[in-house]
């Protein structure tokens, strides 16, 4: 396995942090420690206006900023000895004043996606603040909580050759919901406190209100036994999902809804199809999409099992940076695409807790050594080309030769 890079402490960062606290890193409003707010990974439509606020608040370092944070060689924060983080929500987010402002309605995560970090097993608790939109988070421990022993399930189980620590995202509404969305938009201000009261590090994001419910695509590693799904490593020309100790490239998808916002229908039967198979159908993508120069996401209209971009409805599609890789489609058994699946399919609790439908993808990076980072992105109105992308995530993967 490939060894850790040399990392930094927090307390070596506290001076960054404050220097950096002016940067701006997101087209949305942000700065300092705060890199972006997101809808939840696990909810249909927590950022739709009048409905209830499930997101997660992406956090970052000045020498780590946004994406390159999630890097798991990249230690994540931790709360202070005897001081404490405090998570504001302001703007049009807008307090419930019958649910209680604790650990299952902000929880702490050490990356992307979802490597919660137990509050019961590693002793932090959140109260109230001095207004009712701030969360208090404390550890049990009068030392603290140093981000070093943050550390998921997955990494303390030995299941990620490279393992995620520290404090990285907030998980707004995980269990209890206690904000509902109003007006345009929101902000979140996380603020990180030492014993004497001294701000080590902050930052701020707002995130505008959907008008209505959208398809949305999530990273997600409910498969697997919770293994990291993100940052995985591979020879140049190698498969997450093909190559030793690595999984395939892991989705939950929910479907618009034409009812309630609460709504958890997953889309089912979606697949991706490659730039190298569109060519054997020959088939050419639209104008209107061609930025999704890697592949299409295709949902099974006519219910033969298979994806044809001709026939069956194009959702979606596949965005290479600038290192573009090889071949990206689903997984396949007996030459049939493995298409997405309802979450109870694969983990009842998972299905009825949350919804939803699991896609599994395959993508091949090309043999050249370096930094892949595929966006896969849902059309924001799946039946009109034209209405541009709604939800999207961006993976990474790294070439390298040991």
């Amino acid at each position: 396995m490939l060894k850790l890079r040399q990392r930094t402490s927090i307390a070596a960062l506290t001076g960054a942090l404050l220097a950096g606290a002016a940067l701006g890193v997101s087209p949305v409003a942000a700065d300092g420690i705060v890199a972006k707010v997101v809808n939840s990974p696990l909810n249909s439509a927590g950022l739709v206006r009048d409905g209830y606020a499930a997101l997660n608040v992406y956090l970052q370092k000045p020498e780590a900023q946004g994406i390159e944070f999630f890097n798991p060689e990249v230690i994540g924060y931790g709360i202070p000895a005897g001081g404490r983080i405090e998570v504001e929500m302001g703007g049009g987010f807008t307090r419930d004043p019958a649910i209680a402002m604790d650990a299952s309605a902000v929880h702490m995560v050490s990356g992307t996606p979802q490597h919660g970090l137990s509050s019961k097993g590693l002793g932090y608790g959140s109260v109230e603040g001095a207004n009712p939109n701030i969360f208090v988070l404390t550890a049990a421990s009068p030392e603290g909580l140093p981000a070093e022993k943050l550390l998921p399930r997955a990494t303390v189980e030995k299941l990620d050759p490279i393992p995620n620590i520290g404090l990285k995202v907030f998980h707004i509404g995980l269990g209890n919901i206690a904000f509902t969305n109003r007006g345009e938009k929101g902000s979140v201000t996380v603020r990180i406190i030492d014993a004497n009261g001294k701000v080590l590090g902050s930052g701020s994001a707002e995130v505008e209100f959907w008008d209505e419910t959208r398809p949305q695509i999530h990273p997600n590693n409910f498969l697997h036994k919770g293994q990291n799904h993100n940052w995985q490593r591979v020879e140049p020309g190698g498969t997450p999902g093909k190559v030793a100790g690595t999984v395939p490239l892991t989705f939950m998808l929910f479907d618009k809804s034409d009812g309630p916002p609460e709504s958890r229908e997953g889309i089912v039967g979606a697949g991706i199809v490659s730039v190298k198979q569109m060519k054997e159908m020959n088939f050419t993508v639209p104008a209107d999409i061609d930025r999704y120069d890697s592949g299409l996401i295709i949902k099974d209209t006519d219910g033969d099992g298979r994806l044809d971009p001709r026939r069956d409805q194009i959702i979606g599609g596949v965005i290479d940076g600038d290192l573009k890789g090889y071949d990206v489609r689903s997984l396949e058994v007996d030459g049939a695409p493995v298409l997405s699946q309802v979450t109870g399919a694969f983990s009842e609790r998972a299905g009825n807790r949350f919804g939803g439908a699991i896609m599994q993808v395959f993508y091949h990076t090309e043999y050249t050594a370096g930094t892949y980072r595929p966006t896969f992105a849902l059309l924001k109105d799946p039946s009109d080309l034209k209405s541009g992308d709604g939800t999207s995530y961006t993976y990474t993967v790294i070439a390298e030769k040991e």
